[in-house]
């Protein structure tokens, strides 16, 4: 239906409806379903021409426009919505009396068929446009992750406590660009967390560290007991240099695997576009399930 009303609409409508119905009765109640008030049907039904006869179902129609000019916008093209529905939709073009145009009212509802499909060409055309400058406007996954990769390298350059913060947003970046929903860094009743993610519906704790070595067994089993304590969760570990031989003999095998393990070289395959993260985490978790080791290798098997 049309949302831009103009003149041409307006004349069509008069023309089309004022043709349409033989009896002055049937065009008010054509009026009176299409929203206009009883009390204004009645009022031009009474009124006279300039000879004193009553108003042609042509006049009235100029009329009730008259008065529909002079109230809301919205109930004027509400109004003509429905005058335009009631012709177009209207299948039986048969003439009730030799006098009966009701040529003119078919001619009228073609006329509406095809304005109202050239103003919904135009608006498509105009929505593609709106959508294309959108999608130009917005940075690409390969850009985004273009400039996540300055980040990344320009990282390395920092003294190692800004490079943990550095890594922090490194993260949530590229969780967003990734289309995973993330969790910033947050504290919850005293307890510092890396932030969160959620891929296949199931919730990961994450834990990012930064530091000169590897980690050692005791610097990541405070974080297996973090993922314990919480309904349904799982827990990422990225540790950027690695972990101690120490940590890989000892990781938990059986049935409570619940934290995956990544490195640096993970995350750095990633952001140089090797695979996403998405790949990566499917990868993870493949590994884990099938060969109950929560460390996988950097390699993925295509």
């Amino acid at each position: 239906m049309f949302d831009v009303f103009t003149e041409e609409i307006e004349v069509l409508i008069k023309d089309g409806l004022a043709n349409l119905y033989w009896f002055k009765d049937d065009l008010r109640k054509v009026w009176l379903r299409a929203g206009v008030s009883a009390a204004l049907c009645a009022t031009i039904a009474q009124e006279r021409d300039e000879l004193g006869k009553p108003l042609t179902k042509r006049l009235q129609m100029d009329r009730l426009y008259q008065e529909l000019r002079t109230k809301d916008f919205n109930l004027r093209l509400r109004v003509s919505r429905e005058f335009v529905r009631t012709l177009t939709e209207h299948t039986n073009f048969v003439p009730q009396d030799s006098r009966h145009r009701i040529e003119v009212a078919e001619r009228a509802a073609l006329k509406l068929k095809a304005v109202i499909a050239a103003q919904n060409e135009q608006q498509e055309k105009n929505d593609r446009k709106r959508r294309d400058t959108s999608a130009a406007a917005k940075p690409t996954y390969e850009q985004s992750l273009a400039n996540l990769r300055e980040s990344f390298n320009h990282a390395h350059t920092l003294a190692p406590q800004q490079r943990g913060y550095a890594l922090e947003r490194i993260f949530v970046d590229l969780m967003r660009i990734s289309g995973i929903d993330v969790e910033e860094p947050f504290s919850n009743k005293g307890e510092q967390l890396d932030g969160a993610i959620k891929h296949d519906g199931c919730y990961y704790i994450v834990e990012l560290k930064w530091v000169a070595g590897k980690l050692e067994p005791a610097q990541i089993g405070s974080f297996f007991y973090k993922v314990e304590g919480r309904f349904g969760a799982r827990g990422i570990v990225l540790a950027m240099n690695g972990f101690t031989d120490g940590v890989l003999e000892t990781l938990p095998k059986g049935k409570e695997l619940k934290v995956l393990l990544l490195d640096g070289n993970h995350l750095a395959a990633v952001i140089f576009g090797h695979y996403t993260f998405r790949d990566l985490l499917n990868h993870a978790i493949r590994y884990a399930t099938i060969h109950t080791q929560i460390y996988c290798p950097h390699q993925i098997d295509q």
